[in-house]
């Protein structure tokens, strides 16, 4: 497959738009949309999901291009000038998703709503919103794979691309659409699993281990260089996330697991404690009823008074007359 699409739409004088921004942004809206629509099907207002938008993007923006910097430290020591810019391939996704995932937590802690709960309807979206973001790196050329004699490998033609000069025209593995694939498969399981999750913030650690798994293997196929027993430095910070989000994932499940069985147990003591409530509140009635019947059988009970209609009777029993 050959790829001679330019990266760039248009110059407007100094001004570029990129596909890039153009795929990012609808990624974005996606993102938004599919997350928004999953908080109102579980009750949530989806106007909260909407509000929290502007703040989750620029936490993302930041982190991802911490990351990115970071990365590629030696070539902005050498570059300070463009140390600042939206540019951000690489690792950067990690940055963004701990960017954004920060703020949206702190946004929505700030309005007093739950915010892992909130977290987990996008554990669905991101992935999608991934694969569409994908068609970026696809066309910009920024994710390219090692090369290959493989039908499906991928070549690049334009200039433009980020693609180094000596790989164009030459046939590589096409890493962005390996991911797409894996993003796929990704946001599947999540939607499957995620019903039967009990801990809060499982779902959304759950796509980013899934994530992390797929990004270890394909970065086999990615030209890079190994730093550590052989594997490349996406391969290493892959490895790290899922060491650490891992355990905070089973640590979760077993959490959420005890509140529920914590507001069982609640609930069926309240529910024992409303019924022995009923059976006190019957229990003097049915004690005076009981005490009524055992005077009459035993010839104790207190004869009615004038008070209660009864007419006087003479020493014989019987009615006296009037005269």
């Amino acid at each position: 497959m050959t790829i001679s699409i330019d990266p760039i739409i248009f110059r407007l004088g100094p001004f570029e738009i990129r596909w890039y921004g153009v795929f990012i942004t609808t990624a974005i809206v996606v993102g938004f949309a599919i997350t928004a629509r999953d908080a109102k099907r579980r009750g949530f207002n989806p106007q909260d999901i909407w509000m929290s938008m502007i703040w989750t993007v620029i936490g993302g923006l930041i982190g991802a291009r911490l990351v990115h910097v970071f990365d590629n430290l030696s070539y902005y020591i050498q570059n300070p000038g463009r140390l600042f810019g939206f540019q951000v391939i690489g690792l950067a996704i990690y940055g963004a998703l701990a960017g954004g995932a920060g703020a949206f937590v702190l946004y929505m802690r700030h309005r007093k709503l739950p915010a892992l709960k909130l977290l987990d309807c996008g554990a669905v979206a991101m992935p999608i919103a991934q694969v569409v973001g994908k068609f970026a790196n696809l066309i910009n050329g920024d994710t390219w794979g090692s090369p290959t004699e493989l039908p499906w490998g991928i070549i690049y033609t334009n200039p433009n691309t980020m693609l180094p000069n000596d790989l164009l025209g030459v046939p590589t593995h096409p890493a962005p659409i390996y991911e797409q694939l894996w993003l796929l498969l990704t946001a599947a399981v999540v939607w499957r699993v995620r019903p039967r999750l009990r801990g809060d913030g499982q779902a959304i650690i759950l796509y980013i281990i899934l994530y992390s798994i797929g990004r270890f293997f394909i970065s086999f196929l990615r030209v890079n260089n190994p730093i550590f027993l052989g594997l490349k430095q996406a391969q290493l910070l892959a490895l790290g996330v899922i060491i650490v989000l891992g355990p905070l994932f089973i640590w979760l499940g077993r959490r959420g697991a005890r509140d529920a069985v914590a507001a069982t147990a609640a609930g069926t003591g309240g529910s024992l404690g409303m019924q022995g409530g009923r059976k006190t509140e019957r229990g003097p009635a049915a004690a005076a009823g009981a005490s009524a019947k055992t005077g009459q059988r035993t010839g104790t009970a207190k004869p009615p008074t004038a008070a209660g209609g009864a007419k006087p009777r003479g020493p014989s029993g019987k009615k006296r007359k009037k005269r």
